[in-house]
């Protein structure tokens, strides 16, 4: 098991949907490691899987899986809640 820091995303907007979720995400600033959400949800679901956080504001946050309270989307990735949104996916670069 290894621990990486998600710095990029890249999002899209479900059919339907009026916000967005992640559909990949890039590792460690290298164009090179760059994997679809389903890769990254299976690992955490994984005991001994990978895991994966994000840092902004300072702070360091766990990437999780959620179901979407918003729409019928599913499984999604966002972090651990916390108190500053520097440290949120949807707060990262996109690529």
């Amino acid at each position: 098991m290894a621990t990486y820091q998600i710095t990029k995303v890249r999002t899209a907007k479900p059919q339907g949907a009026a916000h967005e979720h992640i559909t990949d995400v890039e590792l460690n600033n290298n164009s090179y490691m760059r994997y679809p959400r389903a890769t990254i949800i299976k690992d955490l679901r994984n005991p001994w899987g990978d895991r994966y956080y994000t840092y902004g504001g300072g702070v360091q946050a766990d990437v999780i899986v959620a179901g979407c309270p918003y729409c019928s989307f599913g499984e999604y990735l966002t972090t651990a809640p916390d108190y500053t949104t520097a440290n949120n996916l949807l707060s990262l670069p996109r690529f």
